[in-house]
Parts: structure tokens; C-alpha cells; sequence
């Protein structure tokens, strides 16, 4: 009996010192990230590459179409959602609209969504995706002014009829420069570079082809400012903030038109 009190005893010492020396090895391991934390990277279109979380940017500037038409404002909001580190997908809305000539008024509005594959090295982010979207155009003719009075494009040693007919086909051509009119899809590829503290570059590629048999080419080059590394309410409250500045061209195929048609934003991106 002496034997068991004492086995006994021996038992419930030996598990007393094994909980203690297990409570004290984990008070001495330091906590472990709940969540890994990814470099910040801008990418084109008000987007930043972030590993995790929910972007989202807006941008605001003029779109400025060859020929003899005029420039018009524009605006667009996209917002982006990384399933992984390495796989995200968003959506874009961009407006045009304004005067696009002495007589038509345009309101051109695209819609489209898109997924990206990512691959960082370093500071620098590339991607390629795939792009849906929809555009809509809708030209107005709001005014029309009959007028003698030498203008640009009617001149005095010009008759009437061929004036005319100038006028028409420069709105013809004014007007080639929108939309895909309807359903469209494309490829998509960029990348960004976080070159220094406080800023980074960016630059993206897009060629869209809808079933008229259009193609779009879109280079967008620009330069972003890391807002984090200068408010400090942002840096403790986002994962990624850029204000960015981007000029960016555009160019139909297979439309009877030549030029680039550019676009110039100035836009800020949020991360959460």
C-alpha cells in the first residue's frame, strides 16, 4: 500500500513539472504573424499589386482624339480582389463624354472584367489576364448651326457642298474613334516597379477584338507616389495607397483611320 501512495505521488509530480515547463516554452516563443505582409507594388489603372485584400481606385483627365475632334473629359473607378498571392480579378468602369465635335455630342461607357496572373521578383510585378467587356456609345446630334462665316472647316474658297462633305467626314471619322460597340474580349499584360521609397512606375498593354472585327491596342505608361511613406494615418490604416499619373495611347485596326487617340489620367488607389 506504501508502494502505490508512493507511485502515486510520483505520477502527479512528474505531470505538475511537465505542464509547467510547457507553459513556460510557450510564454518564451515570440508570437507568430497572423498574416504574411506583402511589398506593395502600383500597377497600370489605379490598381496596386497587395498579395491579400480588396484595391480600390478612381481617376479622373481627358480624352483627347485624333483629328479635328475635340478633347472630351473622362473618368474611371476600378476595383481589384486578391484570391491569392498570385491570382486576382477586378472589374473597370470608364466614361467619356463631352463635345466630340461642333455638332455631336458623345457619351461612351465601357464596362469590363478581368483576371490577372501575378508574379513578383523583387520590386517588380508583372502580370497577364484576360479581359470581358462591354462598350456602349450613344452620339447625339444637339446642334446644328448653318453659318457663311469662315470657320475651320469652312473656308470661303471652299463651296458649300464640299465643306459638307468635309464636315461629315471628319464626324465620321471622330466618331471611329469609340467604342467596340457591344461585346468584346482581350488580353491583357503590364507590370509595376517600386523603384524607390517614394515612388514607382508602371506600364500596361491591352489589345481587345470584338466580333465586327476590331482590334484595340492600348499602351499606358505612368509614374505612382507611395502616399503610405508620407501620411501616417494611411500607413497604419491601409495596406497600399499611389496617387498615379498616367498618359496612355490607343489605336484601331482594321478601321478606316490613322493616329493615336490618348488619354491622360490622374487617379489615387486605396488597399484594405
Amino acid at each position: 500500500m506504501h508502494f502505490l501512495f508512493i507511485l502515486i505521488a510520483l505520477v502527479f509530480g512528474s505531470s505538475a513539472s511537465f505542464a509547467a515547463d510547457a507553459v513556460d516554452s510557450l510564454r518564451a516563443e515570440p508570437d507568430a504573424p497572423l498574416q504574411k505582409e506583402y511589398k506593395s507594388i502600383p500597377l497600370p489603372g489605379q490598381t496596386a499589386y497587395n498579395g491579400v485584400g480588396l484595391t480600390f481606385g478612381m481617376g479622373f483627365g481627358m480624352f483627347i482624339p485624333p483629328h479635328d475632334c475635340d478633347c472630351m473629359g473622362s473618368w474611371q473607378v476600378q476595383m481589384e480582389y486578391f484570391y491569392l498571392d498570385w491570382l486576382s480579378g477586378g472589374g473597370n468602369v470608364r466614361f467619356y463624354g463631352g463635345d466630340l465635335d461642333n455638332d455631336v455630342m458623345v457619351m461612351y461607357q465601357r464596362y469590363s472584367g478581368y483576371m490577372r496572373l501575378h508574379t513578383v521578383i523583387g520590386s517588380v510585378d508583372m502580370y497577364v489576364g484576360t479581359v470581358l467587356g462591354f462598350e456602349n456609345t450613344s452620339f447625339t446630334e444637339f446642334r446644328k448651326q448653318v453659318s457663311n462665316k469662315p470657320t475651320k472647316k469652312n473656308h470661303w474658297w471652299k463651296t458649300s457642298s464640299l465643306a459638307e462633305l468635309d464636315s461629315a467626314e471628319t464626324e465620321a471619322l471622330c466618331e471611329q474613334s469609340f467604342s467596340l460597340s457591344g461585346f468584346s474580349g482581350g488580353l491583357s499584360l503590364g507590370a509595376g516597379y517600386d523603384f524607390s521609397r517614394l515612388f514607382g512606375g508602371t506600364f500596361g498593354a491591352q489589345l481587345d477584338y470584338n466580333f465586327r472585327k476590331d482590334f484595340l491596342l492600348s499602351l499606358v505608361p505612368g509614374i505612382a507616389f507611395n502616399l503610405r511613406e508620407v501620411w501616417p494615418w494611411v500607413s497604419q490604416t491601409l495596406r497600399s495607397s499611389w496617387i498615379s499619373f498616367e498618359v496612355g495611347g490607343q489605336k484601331y485596326m482594321n478601321r478606316r483611320k490613322d493616329g493615336w487617340s490618348k488619354t491622360v489620367f490622374l487617379g489615387i488607389q486605396f488597399g484594405a
